[in-house]
Formats: structure tokens, C-alpha cells, sequence
């Protein structure tokens, strides 16, 4: 808000090998103008998705590098200092993909999926649960290993997350299809079966303990599979938002779908060649 910035990322490969070519950019609203954020870039490695931290910052999903882990980070409001939040020595994950943060217990819910090993080839190592998980804001805190909690292991590619207004309801989408895997050597869950597909929102109550400063999600059903709507969406819900009435906006092939609170579906943003991500400015 300082300074009139989006801060986006670009998470790619160069075609046809496992080189890096990932940019962090500052995006000012409202002219456009565009400056790239090397000093990030230099600590976030495969940066991804990203949330507010409330107060002028963010925090960011780097996916990881070969053995090295993937890992949440904190960015300034100035967009120039980066903090590790974690994970902590001994605890390996995947490609972290986005992240949301749950203001009344002052966590973080992530989504962990292996993209990078079992499709992109970027990973050597990686976590054997493909999981959201819950972990403090605070580093002091998240240094300790038991402060990571995962929350849930049902999907086969957790991809998206995002909490209702109200913090009682989070949504995640899981983003599979057989076809992509690229990796003999890795097996992982898939509940999807070899050459299957996922293309859902998950909704799950959330769990507050006040007392203890944790949260949990129960209840898991399926939100939203858009390969059961009348009309199939094209591609798959990627990332999501809600607005103020709690409405979901997911971010697919043909555009943003958009859904009540229900899972009825209200409509689409078109936009030509799809959306990834979005977010309310």
C-alpha cells in the first residue's frame, strides 16, 4: 500500500531444461510501471504464490531447488527485505505453491504439492505427503519443528488456498492429471489413478483453538468439481480468491469462474489464454 505496488511472480522454466528463469516484480496502479526485484529474486527461489501479511508486506512460496527445500518467506513493505519464516533443519517439503494467512491465530495455512519432482524435474528431494499445512507467522516460532502442523493430505496436487471473510471456511483447489507426471522414479499418492484427473475446490470448516493459537480443518467436501458442471470449465482452477461477500473467484483456462458461497456458479471473467492467479486490489 506504501508505495502502490502488486508484487507478482513469474514461475518458469526455460523450455526445455530444469534452468531457472524466475522473475519478482512490483507492479505500480495505477500506471503500470514495472520494476523487478532482483535482491528477492536472490533469496526466493522459484518464487509463487504470495499473500498479505496486513500490514504493507507479504509473504511468499518459494518452490526449492534441486535438493534444497521449498520454503515461506516474508517481504517488507518496501519490497526489498526478505525474512526466511522456515521450514526448520530436517524438515524437507515440496513445491510450496501459495499461502494464505489466518489473522486470528496469526498462522499460515500452505499448500505443498510436487509439481517440481514428479512433473517439472527442478526437485531431487521432496516430502512424501502432498499436504496443506499450518505453521506460525512469527520465525521465532516457526523455528521449531513441531510448530508445523499438517492439516490435510487428501489431495492429489493441493494447488490454491484462500479463507472465507469471515476465517471459518478455507478453499483448495487440487490440480492433477496423470499425463503430467514426468518422473519414473517417484511414485506418489495419486487418488486419481494413473492417467486420471483432479479439478476441484475442496471447502474444509476451520478450527480455531483460541487457547492454544492453532487451527485445524475438519468437514472436508468437495466445493466445486469443474469436471461435473453442466458446462466443463476449461483447464483447472488454479488460483483463488473471495471477495467480500465470500464469494470464490478461481483463476482457470478460460478465465476467472466465479461462485457463491454455495457452489453455485455465478458466471466468467473471460480473459484470452486463461489466468493462473488474481487478487483484489
Amino acid at each position: 500500500p506504501s508505495t502502490a505496488e502488486w508484487l507478482v511472480t513469474s514461475n518458469r522454466l526455460k523450455a526445455g531444461t530444469p534452468e531457472t528463469h524466475v522473475k519478482i516484480l512490483a507492479v505500480h496502479f495505477p500506471s503500470g510501471a514495472v520494476r523487478r526485484l532482483e535482491a528477492l529474486e536472490a533469496q526466493i527461489v522459484m518464487g509463487n504464490g504470495g499473500t498479505t501479511d496486513f500490514a504493507g508486506g507479504a509473504y511468499l512460496c518459494s518452490q526449492g531447488l534441486g535438493e534444497h527445500t521449498g520454503s515461506l518467506w516474508h517481504v517488507d513493505a518496501s519490497l526489498s527485505v526478505g525474512t526466511r519464516v522456515g521450514p526448520p533443519e530436517g524438515l524437507v517439503l515440496n513445491s510450496l505453491n501459495d499461502v494464505v494467512l489466518h489473522r486470528a491465530s496469526g498462522r499460515l495455512l500452505f499448500t505443498d504439492p510436487a509439481y517440481g519432482i514428479e512433473v517439472q524435474g527442478f526437485r531431487t528431494t521432496f516430502h512424501a505427503s502432498k499436504a496443506v499445512w499450518g505453521v506460525p507467522a512469527d520465525p521465532e516460532k516457526a523455528a521449531h519443528a513441531a510448530s508445523w502442523a499438517m492439516l490435510n493430505e487428501c489431495h492429489d496436487q493441493p494447488n490454491g488456498v484462500l479463507l472465507s471473510p469471515d476465517e471459518r471456511v478455507a478453499y483448495v483447489t487440487d490440480v492433477w492429471s496423470g499425463k503430467w507426471h514426468n518422473n519414473p522414479d517417484v511414485q506418489l499418492r495419486n487418488a486419481a489413478g494413473a492417467g486420471g484427473e483432479q479439478s476441484r475446490i475442496h471447502a474444509f470448516d476451520v478450527v480455531h483453538d483460541a487457547a492454544q493459537g492453532t487451527v485445524a480443518l475438519a468437514n472436508a467436501r468437495t466445493f466445486v468439481d469443474l469436471r461435473e458442471e453442466p458446462k466443463p470449465a476449461e483447464g483447472y482452477p488454479d488460483g483463488i480468491k473471495c471477495d467480500e461477500h465470500g464469494n470464490v473467484y478461481a483463476g482457470c483456462g478460460g478465465g476467472v469462474r466465479v461462485y457463491a458461497p454455495s457452489g453455485h456458479f455465478l458466471g466468467r471473467i473471460a480473459v484470452k489464454g486463461g489466468v493462473a492467479n488474481l487478487c483484489f486490489g
